[in-house]
């Protein structure tokens, strides 16, 4: 996810002073479960262990319309009630599903014995005009019908081609809902590509995911005393994205003055993202990942400068983010957890070598090999031409002159690192495994 589960797991720990346990368990049930409210669980525990640090907090609380929403905070004279919420374009996707008919083919390829990758899909759309606005919809079959237009469609043709010694295979379908292009060559593999128009950018003021996720909280805070507000949670939304917006797009702040004029009852709305900044057009450094929020307030309401000094307050006790939201929206909906180490080593001459000791401990326990590289799909990555290991030739090296371990070191980490480090220093030779000198 954004977050690393160390940060997560002691920030779980805090609140149980705060919240009692009954309410951490369910987050953790919530954080443990694959699917996009993992990330919507994870915005609500960063918030409130967040606001924890900065007065009296209090969860789910009865209105006095039976409703509970997820924060009544106070502190001083502020008296503030939120729901948490995280937005995605999970919608607009499934009406797009590009990465799926992706999936798909790649299957095809595999029954027919390809090489993995080497695809090249380029998927036309159209743009539909209403009274509202515009939408741009991507020509591909229904979510529900993919696997039928492969089977019947794409893997005929593939068949055919191969038959015929064709290479590369390509195949062109245009017709009035469906319109895309496919190359297929295996001299690319493993690497694939993809190209189509942009369907995600919000051009409806009030027709959107993050306008959505406001109006589904509006209600929910009905009747609330005091300050009233939504504190919306990136989930991998482009209403969210720092990215300029085009002419006919519409921006936040639109979004968020159209839903202020049609629910005059909340107060503010502050939206949570991770923003990316790079050192020039180098790879290296690599990008320095930060939190970010923007603050939007009611004209009239009397609380912004202490909402303000709050929120810049609380972003404080934010855990460090380990990823951008479009990458901790895919990994959420993921079993297992996320790779540590792995594949990473160091070395100090030709006697000390470092590597991740999630890596060492799967490599004791039988289930991957130094040769792997640390790669995450093991039978995936064996079946791929696979690059000699250098960690391997080092340690093979010392073996073969003599030299055994003569100590290992546990190198520990903190909460934003996903794994610690083995240290394994290697000793003088030993006649036990060498000729007598």
């Amino acid at each position: 996810m954004i977050y690393r589960r160390r940060a997560l797991q002691r920030r779980l720990n805090d609140l149980r002073d705060v919240l009692g346990d009954e309410a951490v368990e369910k987050l953790a049930e919530r954080l443990n479960r694959p699917g996009k409210d993992r990330v919507a669980a994870m915005w609500e525990v960063v918030v409130m262990h967040g606001l924890s640090n900065c007065g009296s907090l209090q969860n789910e609380v009865a209105l006095a319309s039976m409703r509970r929403p997820d924060i009544l905070f106070e502190r001083d004279a502020l008296r503030l009630t939120a729901d948490v919420t995280a937005v995605s374009d999970e919608g607009l996707n499934n009406n797009n599903p590009y990465r799926e008919l992706s999936q798909l083919i790649e299957a095809a390829k595999c029954k027919l014995k390809l090489p993995i990758g080497g695809v090249d899909l380029r998927i036309r759309a159209k743009h539909e005009s209403t009274k509202r606005g515009n939408r741009t919809v991507l020509l591909l079959p229904p979510r529900g019908k993919l696997q039928e237009f492969v089977n019947q469609l794409i893997l005929p043709q593939l068949r055919e081609q191969m038959t015929a010694g064709a290479s590369p295979l390509r195949i062109a379908i245009d017709e009035a809902d469906v319109s895309l292009d496919i190359t297929i060559d295996p001299i690319r593999s493993p690497y694939s590509s993809a190209g189509f128009a942009t369907y995600d950018a919000p051009k409806i003021r009030d027709r959107n995911p993050l306008y959505n996720a406001l109006k589904a909280k509006a209600e929910q805070l009905r009747g609330a005393e005091g300050t009233t507000g939504i504190i919306v949670g990136d989930g991998n939304c482009a209403a969210l994205s720092d990215r300029s917006a085009n002419w006919d797009e519409v921006s936040t702040e639109q979004i968020v003055a159209e839903f202020f004029r049609q629910f005059s009852s909340v107060g503010f709305v502050l939206l949570l993202c991770v923003r990316e900044s790079r050192h020039g057009w180098s790879s290296y450094p690599p990008p320095v990942l930060q939190n970010d929020a923007r603050l939007f307030v009611r004209d009239g309401c009397d609380a912004r400068s202490e909402l303000s000094t709050l929120f810049q307050a609380m972003l404080e006790h934010f855990p460090k983010p380990a990823m951008m939201p479009v990458n901790g929206a895919f990994r959420a909906c993921e079993e297992g957890y996320d790779l540590g180490h792995h594949g990473g080593f160091s070395m100090t001459g030709s006697g000390v070598v470092r590597l991740g000791l999630r890596e060492f401990t799967e490599i004791f326990a039988g289930l991957r090999t130094l040769q792997d590289n640390g790669a995450k799909n093991i039978e995936a990555a064996r079946k791929l031409p696979q690059e000699p290991s250098q960690l391997q030739a080092i340690v093979l090296r010392n073996l073969r002159d003599g030299r055994l371990p003569a100590s290992i070191e546990i190198i520990k980490t903190d909460e934003d690192d996903n794994d610690d480090w083995v240290e394994i220093r290697f000793g003088e030779i030993d006649p036990a495994i060498a000729p007598l000198r």
